[in-house]
């Protein structure tokens, strides 16, 4: 259950909260996860091995998790009269149950709203790239480290490396019939100084960059626009969102996803056809063709990996009594990687859950050990530590306990 607290007894001193409501909220996830061919561990998503688990001084830059990343955040409203209203929401990113990592900066949510009861909200900051807003829900799986389209690059969390946009101002309207409406930018003055616009090999830009090999400055930053949609009528759910490229460069293009979903009674289905950013396939500037067929998403290095590529997600979920079993298949035409995901939920309450899932990648590429990535510096082989390659076509099992508060 929520706990809503009143911000004057929580906060006596200061009488400018004195009509607002202080919401606390969050997700703990501590799962058991086993990577083919690498060690086992507490939420040990990828096979980066957690400090918690060796005495090295690795560096631990993954937000590890078993399905969701590791959460707590504080969401206030007032009420201003006339149906408007204004608030805020900060939400912490990258908390490690495994090991107490704290990594409590509002890295995931930190903005401000003001919206009205007959029009919509306007929300201004760091917050859910309006991508995942629209299309996020349509993974029955929470998008974990399991998760099929998001291991193919088939998710709205998989555009750019992030399901969240820093410096975005968002409106989203109010239901309207069954439809509920998005738009928003990130302007190009704001690139520079946003991590969460990575190039397309996953770092920050700068002011002078290069983008595969061609030499990136402000000048070819672009605005960022999104628009999208949910029509919700009965069993009947559908999408769609596209989101322009912030980069002029022959890797990017305009990033997509579609769907359709339709309750049966005894379960739930729906597909989605996507387009990363990313280009699978492309001619860069200089004429020479990149392919980045048997890519996906783990890596073998302390960086943010790059999906890539085009295809279509299938996603069913079965309720049992108080379980769910599901099944989620996607398949990235460009990248020719497929990803099979079995899952099953189990609910010990509205806010406690165990979950269990096995996803297994086919068409995947191999990927080398890695000897970067040490907090101290040193290049000793990750061998040593459980970072070894990763085999072609990898699988993940996990089973944990979920709790929301």
């Amino acid at each position: 259950m929520k706990k809503t607290l009143v911000a004057l007894a929580a906060l006596a001193s200061v009488s400018a909260f004195a009509q607002s409501t202080v919401e606390i909220y969050g997700t703990l996830d501590v799962g058991q996860v086993k990577l083919s061919g690498q060690q086992a561990g507490l939420n040990n998503t990828t096979n980066t091995y957690p400090v918690s688990q060796s005495s090295t001084t690795l560096a631990n830059t993954f937000a590890r998790q078993g399905t969701s990343t590791n959460n707590i955040g504080f969401r206030g409203r007032e009420d201003l009269g006339g149906g408007m209203f204004a608030g805020f929401d900060l939400q912490t990113g990258g908390l490690d149950m495994s090991n107490g990592n704290p990594a409590l900066a509002f890295s995931r949510e930190s903005n401000l709203q003001i919206g009205s009861s007959s029009s919509g909200t306007l929300k201004i900051g760091r917050s859910s790239a309006t991508v995942c807003s629209v299309a996020c829900s349509f993974d029955y799986n929470y998008i974990g480290s399991g998760s099929a389209g998001n291991m193919t690059g088939l998710s709205g969390a998989a555009f750019y490396g992030s399901s969240r946009r820093s410096d975005q101002i968002e409106f989203k309207t109010v239901d309207m019939g069954g439809f509920t409406g998005y738009a928003s930018v990130v302007q190009r003055g704001d690139m520079n100084a946003d991590s969460s616009f990575g190039s397309v090999a996953g770092a920050a830009y700068t002011s002078t960059d290069s983008v595969n090999g061609t030499s990136t400055t402000a000048g070819d930053f672009r605005n960022r626009y999104v628009l999208g949609g949910v029509y919700v009528n009965g069993p009947l759910r559908l999408m769609g969102v596209i989101e322009t490229p912030n980069v002029n460069t022959a890797a990017l293009r305009t990033g997509s996803i579609f769907g359709a979903e339709y309750n049966f009674g005894m379960f739930t289905a729906n597909v989605l056809s996507v387009i990363n950013p990313n280009k699978a396939v492309y001619t860069a500037d200089s004429g020479a063709a990149t392919s980045k067929v048997g890519a996906y998403s783990l890596t073998n290095a302390n960086t943010t990996p790059t999906t890539y590529g085009a295809g279509t997600v299938l996603a069913v979920k079965m309720p049992v009594g108080q379980a769910t079993y599901g099944f989620q298949y996607a398949n990235n035409s460009d990248t020719l990687v497929k990803a099979t995901e079995m899952f099953a939920q189990y609910s010990l309450s509205k806010r406690t859950t165990l979950y269990t899932y096995y996803t297994k990648l086919s068409g995947a590429s191999s990927i080398a050990a890695s000897t970067a990535g040490y907090a101290d510096g040193t290049t000793t082989a990750k061998l040593a530590v459980g970072q070894g390659a990763i085999s072609a076509d990898p699988s993940i099992f996990a089973f944990g306990i979920r709790h929301q508060f």
